[in-house]
């Protein structure tokens, strides 16, 4: 698994390190990572996933990893910028994997918004969807 050493990178490192621990099924980093605010927001690309505040973080990502096998991330593009105590991130990615036992892959786009607090870099805000090569 991965550390917790996340916690001393800048930002772009740390979004790094969130779709490592995604890849390698760790729970447990990227629940750490992940923002404890009421305005915290995670929009999926099914319907109904989405997580508004912070009380659902640690099951959405405990069901993700137990959900995904083989996975494997491609990056197509990464953009993080960072200002102060605020960054926020565009990816293009492919990724490959197994979800709930079907193999899968396609192009995963992604935004987010980190905020800095006590020099930790949190996410606070994640949107993903699928688009096209």
């Amino acid at each position: 698994m991965l550390s917790r050493e996340f916690t001393m990178r800048n930002a772009h490192d740390t979004v790094k390190a969130y779709f490592d621990a995604l890849v390698v099924g760790d729970a447990e980093t990227l629940i750490a990572m992940m923002l404890p605010a009421s305005y915290y927001v995670k929009i999926g690309t099914d319907a109904d996933e989405v997580v508004e505040g912070s009380a659902e973080i640690e099951a959405y990502y405990r069901n993700h990893v137990a959900s995904t096998e083989d996975f494997s991330i491609e990056f197509l593009n990464l953009d993080v910028q960072e200002r102060n105590n605020v960054a926020w991130f565009y990816t293009r990615q492919i990724w490959r994997l197994k979800w709930q036992g079907t193999p899968e892959e396609f192009v995963m786009r992604m935004t987010g918004i980190l905020e800095k607090t006590d020099e930790l870099w949190k996410f606070a805000q994640i949107h993903a969807s699928i688009g096209h090569q």
